[in-house]
């Protein structure tokens, strides 16, 4: 399975979150830093909560990031869904 694809992705607003999405039992975030990604196994639970948070970043940070393992994606995997695909 490519780490990027997802069976739906949500451009977001925030000040460090791009999108995210979810696929099977992941999440995946992608931050606006540098287009950086990063897939957090279990937490596909997580995707509505998130993109409707009044804070994503917090939200993230808090209920997310410290709960869930994660793994650093390739920058340049080919397979990021282009924006109007989100």
């Amino acid at each position: 399975m490519n780490p990027y694809e997802a069976d739906n992705w949500e451009e977001v607003e925030s000040t460090n979150i791009a999108a995210v999405g979810s696929r099977d039992r992941y999440l995946i975030v992608k931050f606006l830093k540098g287009g950086v990604a990063y897939r957090y196994s279990g937490a596909a639970s997580e995707f509505e909560a998130l993109i409707h948070a009044e804070s994503v970043g917090r939200y993230f940070a808090k209920e997310i990031k410290p709960q869930y393992g994660c793994e650093k994606l390739p920058s340049e995997e080919s397979g990021w869904p282009e924006r109007d695909e989100y």
